[in-house]
């Protein structure tokens, strides 16, 4: 599945980044668009499925970007120009560029931290937010504390879910990944229980990659995804897009409380969990909706594990399809949102 029935763009935003995005407009003016933001270590293309599939073929306009780091995009190695206040608003940028005022905002993995801070910090710009594996985390005024947060997991858990950021946060981690890609790409795509013993052990992604160990894939991860994996980190290197953790553990994601226009959100939104992720529990989806962050929430469970997008692509894809003929759909009584 590629992106060739979208338009590939460039635009280089106020802060002298250049951005690659993919683009298709809706069949119809009054429909929205759908910006779709991927996560670690992905591109646009992970959208090709849900884009080609189920978006464009009901009649939604795509927005698919090449986040920060990525691809077609800018590569800076300075982790705070990652923080989400300015990531945000490279993103308005790409939307006024389209001419679109509002979109439904939607992301997996690191892609959906964003798309939910593009609603805290662009109320305005969003009709809708799609929460994909990740869920809502309100913007706070704390600096993030890494070992706090895996001992949390812990205890909730049994495990620590986050001991890989040591290593995605450390100052050369991401030459271990460069001299690994096939062994990287296999212990990302590997059976979701294998996760417990590499991503969420103790130095068990270093131990795993310094072994250059190789697992079984699952289904959806394919020889053509791997070498296209391993052709693009080649080329790219693992140094720009490990600045996303560099940047929350690293103080420059702090004292967003202070600056976002908006926390609970307003809008109708989607949480779309995976039973078998190790790292993103379904479970925290329930700290907002306990908290009222959430009071329009549609709650979904689905089966797989962090890439279940990708593993059941076609009820994710229909899931989401219907989930916006339920909530934009211009035939009702009730369209003012749009």
């Amino acid at each position: 599945m590629t992106m060739d029935s979208l338009t590939k763009k460039t635009l280089d935003v106020s802060r002298s980044l250049t951005y690659t995005y993919y683009t298709h407009p809706p069949s119809r003016p009054e429909n929205p668009t759908v910006l779709c933001i991927h996560g670690f270590p992905d591109e646009a293309a992970e959208w090709a499925d849900l884009a080609t599939t189920h978006l464009i073929p009901a009649g939604y306009g795509v927005i698919a970007v090449d986040c920060l780091g990525y691809a077609g995009t800018s590569k800076p190695l300075d982790p705070a120009l990652y923080a989400f206040e300015h990531m945000t608003k490279d993103l308005a940028e790409i939307l006024d560029n389209e001419k679109i005022q509002k979109v439904v905002s939607l992301g997996h993995d690191w892609g959906c931290s964003f798309a939910q801070r593009f609603y805290n910090y662009h109320p305005d710009r969003v009709l809708g937010l799609v929460m994909i594996n990740v869920a809502y985390n309100a913007p706070g005024d704390k600096a993030f504390d890494l070992d706090a947060a895996n001992e949390m997991s812990k205890k909730l858990f049994g495990y620590a879910t986050q001991p890989y950021w040591y290593l995605f946060s450390s100052e050369d981690g991401y030459k271990l990944l460069d001299e690994h890609l096939e062994s990287c790409f296999t212990v990302l795509h590997g059976p979701p229980e294998s996760w417990l013993d590499t991503t969420c052990k103790y130095d068990g992604l270093k131990d795993y990659l310094i072994a250059d160990k190789k697992q079984q894939t699952e289904p959806y991860a394919t020889e053509e995804m791997m070498n296209a994996f391993i052709t693009r980190f080649k080329r790219d290197g693992f140094a720009a897009p490990t600045c996303w953790y560099k940047a929350i553990v690293g103080g420059h994601q702090n004292f967003e409380a202070k600056k976002v226009k908006a926390m609970v959100v307003e809008v109708p939104s989607l949480y779309i969990g995976f039973d078998n992720d190790k790292v993103c529990r379904p479970e925290l989806i329930n700290m907002g909706i306990k908290n009222g962050f959430l009071p329009k929430l549609t709650n979904v469970k689905l089966e797989g594990g962090h890439w279940g997008l990708l593993a059941n692509a076609d009820k994710f894809g229909k899931t989401i399809v219907d989930w916006l003929k339920k909530e934009f759909d211009v035939s009702r009584a009730d369209n003012s949102r749009l």
